[in-house]
């Protein structure tokens, strides 16, 4: 008899749950758009209960389906945006809005640590693999302890968007490693960091922060009333879960060190397995994150920035065309877009170098600039990007996933720019099914993950680096380089000088 599992995958912009039989086969997705709301410039937050709201919806719809075919599920994963902040107080109720991984509220806060705390930076990013960045969580509660004290005297416990919906599932309050490895863990000993906390003056946290579990472990079961919300009968196994990236090299069968996952969605998320004898926690431009699997780790180079910069072309430039449309113009354009060049910074840059004030810009332009140069050249910057975030030399197989993996021409671009050789995966919810796939795994379908990829894990298509091409772009690509490099200090400058217009205007009004 054929058994199936649930996989959950909370994005910034959009909810998915997704119903999978044994062999990876996506049954049947139910996805809600997941709103972002922006209360000032440089803020990212989302509604706790609103967000819950659009999971029980997806579950709903799933558990009619479900009951109509007579399916019931052995277990269920959840996967979700990682960073952040996410508080609820003693009654499991939101404590207010969660803060979110792309929010920039700390940015002035990440740039006072750089500037006069520099040995505090250090053992932050050899403690936990991770630079102090604006969208981490400790960052983020340092800033509320210095803005928002009563907002963090109110919360009873910190934690992530994946542990939020699961608490709403079965009531079980509990953090997990892949999400708390972004800045809550010492790497050395794999337990809360702290010593760190204390340094940060958060030391009063650590009595909100729960024990830390394993991805596949089970954390509780389906209450009596999530089932009433969600049509699921109760008592069906939960899982910690992971975070999204994380789950995704699960989803992609990247169970190996050496292999690389790309996530083209609103970060272009490039990752490479590392067994953790192998990591440098702390070298510069290194960031390291938990493998759901036991003695790996992830060494990513998650960027702010990723289809974003498409959703922008297509309002600004494409005017409505459709996407197929959009790459039949790419390919009548050749490489280096006619002499433009996309910086892909719509808002600020994380990866593979820290600036909370990187923007945007096409650099080249000349009377002679159509359109098409341009729309090729968003995608182009977008694929340096993701060559910026790789080794120095890279090598072997690239594994896609993400929206823009459905875009044959952007692939084949990714495969040409970086050299490797790459792979797009069959089906298009690779987050959530990594989430199955370890539910599946905790409930006994899979005897092991091997055997869960070898049964779940297929690939669309399969694109080589055209070398001819690869050649050029190794050209493009230093010039790419070395045109984000000069504009470190100007990023600043114009920062500057745009608050010193602010004020003027603000007081003459």
């Amino acid at each position: 008899m054929m058994r199936y599992t649930i996989g959950i995958d909370a994005g910034t912009t959009n909810i998915k749950a997704v119903l999978f039989d044994e062999d990876g086969n996506e049954v049947l997705v139910s996805s809600r758009e997941n709103e972002v709301l922006e209360p000032t410039p440089g803020t990212s937050e989302q509604d706790m209960n609103l967000l819950w709201e659009r999971v029980r919806e997806c579950l709903y719809e799933l558990s009619t389906f479900m009951n109509n075919k007579e399916i019931r599920a052995s277990a269920v994963g959840i996967c979700a945006q990682g960073e952040g902040v996410w508080l609820i107080d003693e009654e499991g109720r939101p404590v207010r809005n969660a803060v979110l991984w792309n929010d920039s509220r700390a940015a002035d806060l990440v740039t006072s640590m750089d500037e006069n705390t520099p040995e505090l930076c250090r053992t932050y990013y050899e403690t936990t693999g991770v630079r102090p960045l604006t969208g981490n969580q400790m960052v983020l509660l340092r800033w509320l302890n210095e803005n928002e004290p009563e907002t963090l005297h109110n919360a009873a416990h910190i934690l992530f968007c994946k542990d939020w919906i699961r608490y709403r599932l079965t009531g079980t309050c509990g953090l997990e490693l892949t999400d708390s490895v972004t800045s809550m863990i010492d790497t050395s000993t794999e337990t809360t960091a702290a010593d760190l906390l204390e340094q940060m003056g958060l030391g009063f946290c650590r009595e909100k922060l729960t024990a830390v579990h394993r991805s596949d472990e089970i954390a509780g079961t389906v209450s009596e009333t999530a089932a009433e919300e969600t049509g699921l009968p109760a008592g069906i196994p939960v899982i910690y879960g992971a975070m999204d990236v994380s789950a995704t090299v699960v989803g992609l069968g990247a169970l190996a060190a050496g292999d690389t996952c790309v996530i083209l969605g609103t970060t272009c998320a490039c990752e490479t397995v590392q067994h953790k004898k192998d990591c440098r926690f702390g070298a510069e431009g290194t960031r390291y994150e938990r493998h759901p699997l036991e003695d790996l780790y992830l060494y990513l180079q998650p960027t702010l920035n990723g289809t974003p910069n498409i959703d922008w072309m297509c309002e600004q430039l494409a005017e409505g065309m459709p996407f197929s449309a959009i790459d039949a113009l790419i390919e009548t354009v050749p490489v280096g877009s006619n002499g433009v060049t996309w910086l892909p910074y719509l808002a600020g840059e994380r990866s593979p170098f820290f600036h909370p004030f990187a923007k945007a810009e096409f650099f080249g332009i000349s009377r002679s600039t159509s359109r098409a140069d341009l729309i090729r050249a968003v995608y182009e910057g977008l694929s340096f990007s993701i060559r910026d975030c790789l080794p120095e030399h890279p090598e072997g197989t690239m594994f896609l996933a993400g929206g823009g993996a459905k875009s044959p021409v952007w692939a084949q671009m990714i495969a040409d720019v970086t050299g490797m050789k790459v792979m797009t995966a069959e089906g298009s919810e690779t987050g959530a099914k990594g989430a199955a796939i370890m539910a599946g795994k905790a409930a006994g379908i899979y005897a092991d993950y091997p055997e869960a990829v070898r049964k779940t894990c297929r690939f669309s298509a399969v694109y080589e680096p055209r070398q001819t091409r690869t050649a050029q772009y190794d050209i493009l690509f230093d010039l790419y380089r070395r045109i984000r490099q000069s504009h470190t200090q100007v990023w600043y400058d114009r920062e500057q000088a745009y608050r010193t217009i602010r004020t003027i205007q603000e007081n003459k009004q």
